[in-house]
């Protein structure tokens, strides 16, 4: 992978944090990335430090799923972001 797209995946799975943040179902999950001290939009950072953020993001978000399941599926804030990758992926 090239180093933009590395960056591009930080910012989705970003969005995704920001999502379950917004939903209440996040609580303490993402600290880990957040001690990191890196953001998508540090396109300075090195490919090294978005691989990480990644991988930190994508271990939140599994441990998120795997704590919340119930949870996920009737939240009002994720059926419509749900029902918006549809519309998109269309």
């Amino acid at each position: 992978m090239q180093k933009e797209e590395v960056v591009v995946l930080h910012l989705v799975l970003f969005h995704v944090k920001r999502i379950l943040e917004e939903a209440g179902i996040a609580n303490g999950h993402f600290r880990a990335y957040e001690n990191l001290g890196i953001s998508p939009v540090n396109i300075n950072r090195s490919k090294s430090d978005h691989k990480k953020a990644v991988l930190l993001l994508c271990k939140g978000i599994a441990e998120v799923f795997r704590t919340n399941q119930a949870k996920l599926l009737q939240n009002p804030r994720i059926k419509e972001s749900i029902e918006m990758a549809k519309i998109i992926a269309h």
